[in-house]
């Protein structure tokens, strides 16, 4: 073979080998560009999925206190306001609109939020690199539903009082119907408190019993979580006074301190509405552990009186964990993701 000829093959496989090169390169540039957009329709779909999330559990906060199911309106609006704290990509990320047709109710103690990114929502996901292909932009969705559950435990604001459990129907709804929560005559060595376990948390913690954690107890609410089914001790004799201080210490802090008004007409910030265990009876001597049946909230009409302490009923949403709770006449809600 002639030095001529091997030089001519030397030169034939070095262009096959650029043209190859070429081609591979050209390849990865087209995977890391296709990736680019890839990565850009995950991030949108994470933004929209933690958008409808907070958007469904907003919405099922608005549990009606009177009826116990989800207001409509009002969840609707939770639900939009929540969802416009939150950005998803266009091109840049701006600020979703949540549509009110895209909250539905498939039950009337659920809410669905659907968060889009589309033309009719502010805008479809912005391609880039799949414009080549025609592809200009994509639409994005996220699902969530929400359950407003009964609560199973509570695990902010309980006040260490026990209302009784009512007769078979439960606690009525009514503004003319009020509930003992305290008794001012000990006639079982008690006037229905509760002795709540030591609680590392909250602030109260650290107080060791005695009249100023009763008053810190009633006034901000015991910081660790009660659940269906444990063993409370009460608390013996009356405690007036602290007790006293500490509903005064609600009172004064409430921005509505209108009396004798339901809750209905009710527009404070939510102090003169008290989370208390429920108790079959108090009918134990002095301290005594009774056991927790579920969990309701009571409304204060009045002022702290010297007199035994009652409030009108609620169904109230409160931060705890969910079911099984009690019935549909005395409950507490807490709000959970079921989808």
């Amino acid at each position: 073979m002639s030095q001529h000829r091997r030089t001519s093959d030397r030169r034939r496989e070095r262009g096959v080998v650029i043209i190859w090169t070429a081609f591979f390169l050209l390849m990865m540039l087209g995977f890391v560009a296709i990736g680019i957009d890839i990565a850009k329709l995950m991030a949108t779909r994470t933004q929209l999925q933690n958008a409808a999330d907070a958007a469904a559990l907003a919405g099922a906060s608005a549990v009606d206190g009177l009826t116990g199911a989800i207001a409509p309106d009002t969840a609707t609006a939770r639900a939009q306001a929540i969802a416009a704290l939150n950005k998803a990509f266009v091109d840049a990320p701006e600020a979703l609109v949540l549509s009110a047709a895209d909250v539905v109710f498939p039950g009337n103690n659920r809410v669905q939020v659907t968060v889009r990114r589309d033309a009719a929502s502010g805008g479809s996901m912005v391609t880039h690199v799949a414009q080549v292909l025609g592809i200009n932009s994509l639409d994005v969705k996220a699902t969530a539903v929400a359950k407003a559950d009964t609560a199973g435990g509570v695990c902010e604001k309980l006040v260490p009082l026990g209302a009784i459990e009512p007769p078979v129907g439960g606690f009525q709804v009514r503004c003319d119907t009020t509930y003992v929560l305290k008794t001012n005559n000990p006639s079982y060595g008690n006037c229905q408190l509760l002795n709540f376990p030591e609680c590392g948390e909250g602030p109260c913690q650290g107080m060791n019993g005695g009249g100023s954690e009763i008053r810190c107890l009633v006034s901000n609410g015991y910081g660790c979580c009660v659940t269906i089914g444990d063993m409370i001790d009460t608390q013996p004799g009356n405690k007036f006074g602290p007790f006293m201080q500490g509903l005064n210490d609600r009172w004064d802090c409430d921005t509505d301190k209108r009396t004798g008004i339901c809750f209905t007409d009710y527009h404070g910030n939510g102090n003169r509405v008290v989370n208390v265990p429920i108790i079959k009876s108090f009918d134990v001597m002095g301290m005594k552990p009774v056991r927790i049946e579920g969990f309701a909230a009571f409304f204060l009409k009045d002022p702290p009186q010297a007199a035994s302490i009652s409030g009108q009923f609620l169904h109230p949403v409160s931060v705890g964990t969910a079911g099984p709770g009690g019935s549909t006449g005395m409950v507490t809600y807490v709000i959970r993701l079921v989808k």
